[in-house]
């Protein structure tokens, strides 16, 4: 099993090492740690399970890679490690339905590993981590950090029609990161991510008092 970790090291390491999304061998590398973390309160968990899909989940990103052929490469990959078929279902499930979009249409996931991995990549995403990557991916893909289309009180009060407003990293803590709080799956999760989640709040507030200045 440490032959099959240790060579989805290196493969992620191949597959991430220039990227400036927020996707990055750092950003995995703690998304391992954490579902090591949570895991250790569930010792019935299929811990190489959730290892590998811990090391392995952004591989075939859509927002990232062609996932067609991504996925291609990674049946290719475990094929070749002689992955067990059972453990390549598990694995494969829980990196095709554990992203936020995902989830959306399929719900709570069925098996406490895909419940890990999620929540330990959902962590990722909140705290002081989460701000950098959140502008780091805006960045990336020419998005401004706000577009000054709406007041913090209209966005926290739901009076504002996301939809209607241009992309932007503000933006993306109101459709998704305020949200991830609420959606934790486990008890340990939802601990780290209550202080985490208060800091995002600091931030916001911060934020909108240094950005709301008179019009020109």
């Amino acid at each position: 099993m440490q032959t099959h970790i240790k060579a989805a090291v290196k493969y992620m390491k191949d597959i991430h090492a220039q990227d400036t999304t927020g996707h990055d061998i750092a950003h995995v590398k703690r998304v391992h740690h954490l579902a090591q973390t949570i895991a250790k309160s569930y010792p019935n968990a299929n811990h190489y399970v959730i290892e590998m899909a811990a090391l392995l989940h952004d591989t075939v990103d859509d927002k990232l890679v062609d996932p067609d052929l991504a996925y291609q490469i990674l049946n290719t990959f475990l094929d070749d490690l002689n992955v067990t078929t059972t453990h390549q279902e598990g694995i494969r499930y829980i990196i095709q339905h554990m992203s936020f979009r995902q989830t959306k249409q399929v719900g709570k996931l069925q098996t406490i590993e895909a419940q890990i991995v999620q929540d330990a990549d959902r962590l990722d995403a909140l705290g002081a981590i989460g701000i950098a990557r959140t502008f780091q991916f805006a960045g990336h893909f020419k998005e401004p950090m706000w577009t000054g289309e709406a007041t913090k009180e209209s966005l926290s009060h739901h009076a504002v029609d996301l939809d209607q407003l241009s992309p932007s990293a503000i933006k993306h803590f109101y459709e998704k990161l305020l949200l991830l709080k609420d959606l934790m799956n486990t008890p340990e999760a939802k601990e780290i991510a209550t202080q985490r989640h208060q800091f995002l709040e600091q931030f916001l507030v911060q934020f909108f008092d240094e950005w709301e200045v008179s019009d020109l």
